[in-house]
């Protein structure tokens, strides 16, 4: 992984546990809590010493601090800033999964959207990641998906500030239902359609 992508690595999971807590105290350079870091960064870390550990973890805080990601001080804590909490967003935005399930609730999921053109950027974002997520295309503003979804969409749609153009329908029945099984099957195959 190359030092810029590491960095950025690091930067993320910091704002993430700047978030859970309310502030972030000089513990955050104890090398035990890299502990629960993603396996990228273990596989980065595990190649430096303790002393080298800290060093780095230092200057990625530092750097966050220039930034304007935290705020405060080591002394008296350090607290993710609203630009730091915007990063977070896309962070987790990039990330953001469906849960498969391994049985089927023969439920569908779909998701239709009338985005104006004065939201243009934030309708293509949405576009983008639903296809990303795995959703199938009905028609131009029509997706579908077998598996719950809604928290998933109402993250993306709220980030993009166009929840008020979306709408979330659960069914149990489609037409062409049989076709969109068989493709789903395909797509999920541990997943028991039946």
């Amino acid at each position: 992984m190359p030092k810029s992508d590491t960095t950025s690595a690091v930067i993320d999971r910091i704002l993430k546990i700047s978030v859970t807590g309310s502030a972030l105290s000089a513990g955050i350079l104890i090398p035990n809590l890299l502990i629960g870091l993603e396996k990228p960064l273990e596989m980065f870390w595990k190649h430096m010493d303790k002393r080298q550990r800290e060093r780095e973890l230092k200057r990625v805080v530092s750097y966050m601090k220039s930034t304007q990601l935290l705020s405060g001080s080591y002394k008296h804590g350090l607290q993710i800033t609203k630009k730091g909490r915007e990063r977070l967003k896309k962070f987790e935005l990039a990330n953001i999964r469906v849960k498969r399930q391994k049985q089927w609730d023969r439920q569908w999921r779909l998701i239709i959207y009338d985005v104006p053109e004065s939201h243009k950027q934030g309708r293509n974002a949405l576009t983008h990641k639903l296809n990303e997520l795995g959703l199938y295309q009905l028609q131009r503003s029509a997706w579908l998906h077998p598996f719950p979804c809604r928290r998933v969409i109402e993250k993306i749609t709220l980030y993009h500030r166009i929840d008020s153009y979306v709408s979330y329908i659960k069914t149990s029945h489609i037409d062409n239902q049989e076709e969109l099984i068989k493709r789903f099957s395909k797509k999920y195959p541990t997943t028991n359609f039946k």
